[in-house]
């Protein structure tokens, strides 16, 4: 009743692994430095077998300044994981990981009651991984990333403009060459230290190209279609607005030199909308359709709660 408290729990079903998974969090907002605790267990299909991931994060943030227009938060987060091919009695397809995120970030995006997505502002994210044995780790590295985001209007008071620019490289371990992956859509744990995939490249299969080194840029214009702000008699669903964008996207994932040539690109197009389910919950949904012009890629369609960035 206080907004002290807030949990949430999701369970899937694989068509493809034949396997429940199941994840949840719960935070702890009465102090000024937030808590939260999160787990999950999940289980992906890939082209070696069925890849089980068991992973808790306990996070700790705290507001360092916060004003009308902009906030600074810096956060310390503690992550114990375990990824194994099922199945396998080999010993290199099971590994333990355990380490330290530290990160800072500011942001002064805002929108407004008939905004389609952010408007004006922009958001930075800086992070600092570190991965040690002593923390249960098999590896010992460390991994920077950051990213940068930036709204702005154009044409019109609705239209948007928004662009987002990250990278990251890792250090130690020189023969793991697994840090980053690039391919579809983020994934949904940022602080991973396997494929981590922080990217947007739509057009292309999910997590396609990895190393230890990564670099990607995005562009896309939002405009509005129709806002039908209203529902339906009492029933608790609200339609605020839909919306369509054009978009680009440019990544690229490498261990050895960086080589412009196999720099990844693709643009597509989507149609989403903005609601509210019982009055109060808002909830965003796009299906969009993306084309990759270079090797692997592909005419892809994704439907997904939620903005691409």
């Amino acid at each position: 009743a206080l907004f002290r408290h807030a949990w949430a729990a999701r369970a899937t079903y694989g068509t493809e692994s034949e396997r429940v998974n199941a994840s949840g969090f719960y935070l702890y907002d009465r102090f000024r430095t937030t808590l939260l605790a999160s787990g999950q267990d999940t289980t992906d299909v890939y082209t070696d077998g069925l890849l089980r991931t068991r992973r808790v994060n306990i996070q700790a943030s705290l507001p360092l300044r916060r004003t009308v227009r902009s906030i600074q938060t810096a956060s310390v987060t503690w992550r114990r994981e375990r990824e194994e091919v099922l199945g396998s009695d080999d010993p290199e397809d099971r590994v333990d990981l355990g380490g330290l995120e530290t990160a800072w970030a500011i942001s002064s995006a805002r929108s407004y009651p008939w905004s389609i997505s952010p408007t004006e502002g922009a958001r930075l994210r800086l992070a600092w991984l570190h991965e040690a044995k002593a923390l249960g780790s098999d590896l010992s590295l460390d991994k920077l990333t950051a990213d940068a985001r930036a709204y702005r209007r154009v044409f019109g008071e609705r239209d948007v403009l928004a662009l987002r620019a990250g990278g990251g490289t890792t250090y130690g371990e020189e023969q793991f060459d697994r840090s980053f992956a690039v391919g579809g859509f983020p994934d949904a744990n940022l602080f991973d230290i396997v494929r981590t995939n922080n990217a947007v490249l739509r057009g292309y299969p999910d997590n396609a190209f990895t190393g230890r080194r990564y670099a990607a840029f995005n562009a896309e214009y939002r405009f509005p279609l129709f806002s039908p702000q209203r529902g339906w008699r009492s029933f608790p669903l609200f339609l605020r607005h839909f919306r369509g964008s054009v978009f680009f996207d440019a990544a690229h994932a490498w261990s050895d030199a960086f080589r412009a040539d196999d720099l990844k690109t693709s643009a597509g197009a989507s149609i989403g909308l903005e609601s509210a389910i019982g009055f109060a919950l808002p909830l965003s949904a796009e299906v969009t359709v993306a084309r990759g012009f270079q090797e692997q890629g592909e005419t892809k369609v994704y439907f997904r709660f939620g903005l691409a960035f």
